[in-house]
């Protein structure tokens, strides 16, 4: 039997009853092979549910309920534009919903396992929809995410195990069959769920494609391929054709968007190439990365991180910032969940460009307000040009308040603020 393909669908590549049946119609264009297809949560499902998790940390619990009620609506109304006889979807659904609903009531779990807790029912509504309706079309199952991927506890963030992953993947997997499976969630040994970082599906299907040995991983996505800034930010943006392993996962480190940090290395590590194509063109070429030493076109890329804060720790007599000053805030930052994205330190300063969580943040200056003075700089935004030329730099910082500047010779970054 010929090695399974791996497709991956985004949010927006499901976000309503049309885009559902455009991933059907794609994948039924490969009708003869053995499948495996990755969905994340349709639309904003995930920001919706994040909401659910603010009104949970703030037990605002009728507000939650009301947030989860608008969430089945929004389900309920795909279902209802999909199916003539839509009663045992919605019944299947209704039953995800109720356990949310359910759990938000719990007050034992951490903020880290009930934001996975509430957050990955995204993924199994979703993929509950759309494996009923391929189903329609192609002998298709329903796949459990949490009973193929094994992880360990770190809520949120979790890692794989991929000696348990592989061998629930080979024995649970339907090679005659599409297999419908939830991208971004895990289960720890114990059964927990667990999610692998936000964005987090273009990984679950590199663990996939690294477990079954496929021969390539496709990611579906509503551009035309990898292109060398989001063309939503930056003007005049050119679509690569070719990108080595190497470079991709540098991209990745930085924050370029279309690719998941973890995704590459599994792939790099096995040499199975990477597809990024569009699913509004299924038939047009797009991006492979992998195979290649060199990028086709070479071009300078371009990387926004918004929603970013700076944070400023002095000594608070004025002493060097030394190792054991940087490893207590680096092990502060590792215990939180915080991501920093840049750092520079002087000999009384540290500086960190930090995702700006609005719940983790907060409890993290109020550890560190004892040993440090402290200074954070909130609604920063982070600019990453790789291999530049000094006009794009210049062109690209017009009129921005720059923060903070680090550059290498292929790297510079800009910590700036609009104001």
């Amino acid at each position: 039997m010929s090695t399974p393909l791996v497709f991956k669908f985004g949010g927006a590549s499901v976000k309503d009853a049309d885009s559902v049946r455009n991933v059907a119609r794609i994948i039924g264009l490969f009708a003869q092979r053995p499948m495996v297809v990755v969905v994340s949560a349709m639309g904003k499902t995930t920001n919706a549910f994040e909401e659910v998790v603010g009104y949970w940390s703030r037990n605002e619990l009728e507000l939650a309920k009301e947030k989860i009620g608008a969430i089945r609506e929004f389900h309920f109304e795909i279902i209802e534009a999909l199916f003539e006889e839509p009663s045992a979807v919605k019944s299947d659904v209704q039953e995800l919903v109720n356990q949310v609903s359910a759990g938000i009531d719990r007050a034992d779990l951490s903020y880290g396992e009930a934001y996975d807790f509430i957050v990955h029912h995204g993924e199994l509504i979703s993929t509950k929809i759309i494996a009923a309706f391929i189903g329609r079309i192609t002998p298709t199952v329903w796949q459990d995410t949490r009973l193929l991927v094994q992880t360990d506890d770190q809520f949120r963030r979790a890692t794989v195990r991929w000696l348990e992953t592989t061998t629930a993947i080979h024995n649970r997997l339907d090679p005659g069959k599409v297999n419908v499976v939830q991208g971004f969630i895990g289960a720890t040994a114990s059964g927990k769920p667990t999610t692998l970082g936000r964005e987090g599906s273009d990984y679950t299907g590199a663990v996939f494609a690294f477990c079954l040995g496929a021969d390539s991983l496709t990611i579906w996505k509503d551009v035309p391929g990898m292109l060398n800034g989001d063309p939503k930010i930056f003007q005049n943006t050119r679509k690569i054709d070719r990108l080595p392993f190497n470079e991709a996962i540098e991209l990745a480190f930085y924050g370029a968007s279309i690719i998941h940090p973890k995704t590459i290395q599994p792939l790099k590590k096995k040499g199975i190439p990477l597809h990024i194509k569009s699913f509004i063109n299924p038939t047009a070429e797009g991006t492979t990365i992998g195979g290649v030493d060199r990028a086709t076109p070479e071009v300078p890329n371009f990387i926004l991180k918004k929603n970013q804060a700076l944070l400023q720790l002095k000594t608070k007599d004025l002493a060097f910032i030394v190792e054991h000053h940087l490893s207590a805030i680096y092990q502060l930052f590792v215990d939180q969940g915080v991501v920093v994205n840049l750092m520079r330190n002087t000999a009384t300063k540290a500086m960190f460009c930090i995702n700006h969580d609005p719940f983790i943040v907060p409890s993290v200056l109020a550890e560190l307000t004892d040993s440090f003075d402290l200074e954070l700089v909130p609604e920063v935004e982070l600019l990453t040009i790789r291999n530049y030329q000094k006009e794009d730099e210049l062109r690209e910082t017009k009129g921005l308040n720059i923060l903070l500047e680090q550059r290498t010779p292929e790297v510079v970054q800009f910590v700036f603020n609009r104001f």
